[in-house]
């Protein structure tokens, strides 16, 4: 029997290329999905590395000097007003902390990446991170964590010491490295020997978003207040406080201006993360539906192939029936049959894509079982789909009955 299902699989044969072409084409597709939806879920449910509450973003403006309302001091610069307003905000009795940053908030797709390397070392592999720059109190403001145990107060004196601080990083780890051997260690930036600095402390990842990758790390690099300070102002203020700093930034000029600099643009961080979070969760939903539609199309066109070829083969049926076939035997055979073309489908995706797994390992910064276990989930929702196809034409099959058949014929 099993021969006979061979050779008639060669003599329909131009369809059966056509179905296999379609099983790979969406199994490539589904596993590509599967594994961003891995990755995005995966994500969600790693630290963010931060404690968005009470936290409000500034951004910080300066007036050219062609503008009307530009202050003409001399030897007085914009470094000067912006400290000035650092000095008023952390006046105001509702503000627990205040820290200048550029680029160290969480929930932006905005990367800026950077490598270190250890100091006379041959060792080639280099901790590549996004790297973001903040004043010391950014520990505070932002409730960024030690993974060592050190406390806030340490964090900040190592920033105030001018020491950097690196996060967890997956990709240095796949590397065969780890990034608490940093700590204490005297590093450079690559391609800028010239450039000394000295890993204060590991802390956790402080994420891009809720669904980003869980292996991107990053670097604070400290700003100080006392020298050439730039970039926007972030606080938090203190519990149950909020509306009370609004009002007050609202009606005390103090607060928001100061000669020729000024605040504006106040944004709640946990604002930030809501839209944040709409636009991944948007994405989760599109890559979800195109997974579904992947496996209604895949459904579709096997049982309208097998309903056509049950058709097709009454008569065949009818005489196998008549020679002692049973029902079982021809429900048997037409899964067979869209079980081989399955397998056929899942042996050209393993030659075609297993030899690029590595570069996907690259890309992604995931461990090569995680890709086979994807791949079989990715086989094992496409096979239920090929048998649920299967099991209405082979069914149907099953009830011919060969004295009507061979009548009709």
């Amino acid at each position: 029997m099993k021969r006979k299902l061979l050779k008639q699989m060669r003599n329909e044969w131009r369809d059966n290329v056509w179905l296999v072409i379609e099983l790979a084409v969406v199994f490539i597709a589904i596993w590509g999905l599967s594994t961003v939806l891995w990755v995005m879920t995966k994500g969600a449910f790693t630290p963010l590395g931060v404690d968005p509450e009470n936290v409000i973003s500034l951004s910080t403006r300066y007036l050219k000097s062609d503008n009307p309302s530009y202050v003409n001091v001399d030897s007085v610069t914009y470094n000067d007003d912006l400290r000035q307003l650092l000095r008023e905000l952390r006046a105001n009795p509702n503000v627990e902390a205040v820290a200048v940053h550029g680029g160290a908030l969480p929930f932006n797709y905005n990367y800026n990446g950077t490598g270190i390397k250890l100091i006379d070392s041959n060792d080639s592999v280099i901790y590549y991170a996004n790297q973001r720059y903040g004043s010391p109190d950014i520990v505070k403001v932002l409730g960024i964590r030690s993974l060592t145990g050190a406390t806030s107060d340490q964090l900040v004196e190592m920033l105030r010491n001018g020491e950097i601080l690196v996060s967890d990083n997956q990709e240095y780890k796949l590397n065969g490295r780890n990034p608490f051997d940093l700590k204490g260690k005297r590093v450079i930036m690559e391609g800028d020997s010239s450039k000394l600095l000295k890993v204060g402390d590991v802390i956790q990842q402080i994420r891009r978003s809720e669904y980003e990758p869980s292996w991107a790390g990053g670097i604070i690099y400290p700003l100080d207040e006392d020298g050439d300070i730039w970039g926007d102002v972030v606080l938090r203020v203190k519990p149950g406080r909020e509306m009370q700093f609004k009002e007050d930034f609202r009606n005390n000029e103090n607060l928001r201006k100061y000669r020729n600099v000024y605040l504006s643009d106040m944004k709640r961080l946990v604002d930030i993360r809501t839209l944040t979070q709409h636009n991944d969760e948007i994405k989760i939903r599109m890559f979800s539906s195109l997974m579904i539609f992947l496996l209604v199309t895949v459904f579709l066109g096997i049982a309208g192939t097998f309903w056509f070829r049950v058709q097709q083969r009454v008569s065949e049926i009818a005489i196998r029936k008549v020679n002692g076939a049973t029902r079982m035997d021809v429900f048997r055979r037409i899964l067979s049959e869209g079980t081989i073309l399955l397998l056929c489908s899942s042996l050209i995706i393993s030659v075609l894509v297993w030899p690029f797994i590595s570069k996907f390992m690259d890309m992604l910064r995931e461990e090569w079982y995680v890709f086979l276990i994807l791949e079989l989930v990715s086989f094992a929702l496409i096979a239920i789909g090929v048998l649920m196809a299967l099991w209405y034409p082979a069914h149907r099959a099953m009830s011919i009955e060969p004295a009507i058949a061979i009548k009709e014929e």
